[in-house]
């Protein structure tokens, strides 16, 4: 299966490339991604999968720790954009940017301690297939943090550009997706609060089995 089959239409294509260009100074640095590598703990020495990394915020920074990062994105600009930045980056070699999808991560099993998303959820087109590709990947043991913005709630920054949108992405709902992941294995937890200032939808486990 293609990864396009895995991509909603609202990010294909020279519009979806305009407004990641728009949005370039959140892609390249964000408060919300640093905080996520601080929440899932990134060490030294670990295999780690960052879903969605686009401009790469969060893979510099794990990098930086000392993990060996797997920087998934299926836009060819954002991993274009990724690969030049890493060159940038005195721990480059323990970058790798991949093109994938979470329905098809580009990991063997068992393989990845720590995996994480920001703000990709709502673009993921089947979700139950990327709960699958997590169990598979993660080692024992190996924690997520699936976070996306609350675009929606009205304390947002952002809530009024967003409103109106929400039938194009994928509806992300805490308890659903916390319960959806325990029952394959990764005890889960789901909450509505708030990081790096912005209202948050954040799940967050470790794989049991």
């Amino acid at each position: 299966m293609g990864h396009h089959q895995h991509v909603h239409e609202h990010d294909k294509g020279l519009r979806a490339n305009l407004h990641r260009l728009r949005q370039i100074r959140k892609f390249w640095q964000s408060d919300t991604n640093r905080a996520v590598t601080t929440l899932v703990n990134v060490q030294a020495g670990e295999t780690v999968l960052d879903i969605g990394a686009g401009m790469g915020p969060a893979t510099v920074v794990a990098a930086r720790k000392g993990a060996t990062v797997i920087a998934v994105d299926p836009s060819p600009m954002m991993r274009k954009m990724l690969s030049f930045r890493r060159l940038g980056q005195r721990a480059r070699k323990r970058i790798t940017v991949a093109d994938g999808v979470a329905e098809s991560l580009p990991a063997a099993d068992s393989t990845i301690d720590a995996a994480w998303t920001v703000n990709a959820i709502h673009h993921w087109v089947d979700l139950e297939a990327a709960f699958d590709e997590l169990a598979r990947v993660l080692a024992p043991g190996g924690r997520i943090i699936l976070l996306d913005e609350d675009f929606t709630h009205p304390d947002h920054p952002l809530y009024a550009t967003h409103s109106g949108h929400e039938d194009e992405l994928t509806n992300v709902v805490v308890d659903e997706i916390a319960a959806s992941l325990t029952a394959r294995g990764i005890e889960a937890t789901g909450e509505l609060t708030t990081m790096a200032g912005v209202p948050v939808k954040l799940i967050q486990g470790a794989k049991t089995l």
